[in-house]
């Protein structure tokens, strides 16, 4: 059975990016009647950022080199561990289980929210990372889109376009995962057209960008896992 985790960070319940991300949502599960689809909305039920307790946890899982997943269940041994990884483990369960994740990701100053900072800092244990030997590991082979919304225009070729953090820093984090080898992104920009006077002038280039976009995640969610 296909399995979709999707995921939403933006802070506005209305955003583009959510927009984006509840049509991929809507096509994946017309072509998946019988798939499940597992949803977190990070922003208005925001996770704990990592602990002390969690780093402690992983960084006695890297030095007794636990890398299967059936032993980090269990790696808490303190109450504040216990409490700390009972947070985590549903996530990690969550992203293990899936084939497709879909990501909802404003662009925040140019980069990503603090609320999927948080979902990733909690996910991204010793057993999940790749083997640096085979660049492998438990999540290669499963699909992430990442759908996004900004509010300029950090394309090729623009002003902006090395003031984009965003991107890069996703690449290299899921690439750390696993999860670089069917990665798609999918961008609107100049969100903030329609809000901010100066920008008026991108207004179409705006709408141009949101139906390009459209487009293409309606496209990406008939797709399947590589």
């Amino acid at each position: 059975m296909s399995h979709l985790l999707h995921l939403d960070a933006s802070a506005r319940p209305g955003s583009v990016s959510r927009r984006l991300s509840a049509a991929f949502a809507e096509v994946w599960q017309e072509n998946n009647p019988t798939g499940r689809r597992t949803y977190r909305d990070l922003a208005a039920q925001p996770l704990a950022h990592v602990d002390s307790a969690q780093i402690e946890i992983m960084t006695r899982m890297e030095a007794t080199g636990v890398r299967e997943l059936v032993a980090a269940r269990t790696a808490a041994t303190t109450e504040a561990e216990r409490a700390s990884w009972a947070v985590t483990w549903p996530l990690v369960e969550e992203l293990a289980a899936a084939d497709t994740v879909l990501i909802g990701l404003p662009m925040y100053n140019f980069s990503v929210p603090s609320s999927f900072k948080a979902w990733f800092d909690r996910v991204a244990i010793p057993p999940l990372i790749v083997d640096h030997a085979t660049n492998q590991g438990p999540l290669s082979g499963t699909r992430v889109v990442v759908v996004t919304a900004r509010g300029g225009a950090y394309g090729p070729g623009t002003p902006r376009a090395g003031s984009d953090f965003q991107e890069p820093y996703l690449r290299a984090a899921f690439g750390m995962l696993g999860l670089a080898d069917d990665l798609t992104f999918v961008h609107a920009e100049l969100t903030k057209s329609e809000l901010v006077p100066r920008l008026a002038g991108f207004r179409q280039k705006a709408a141009d960008s949101l139906a390009v976009a459209l487009d293409t995640v309606a496209k990406a969610a008939t797709a399947q896992p590589r």
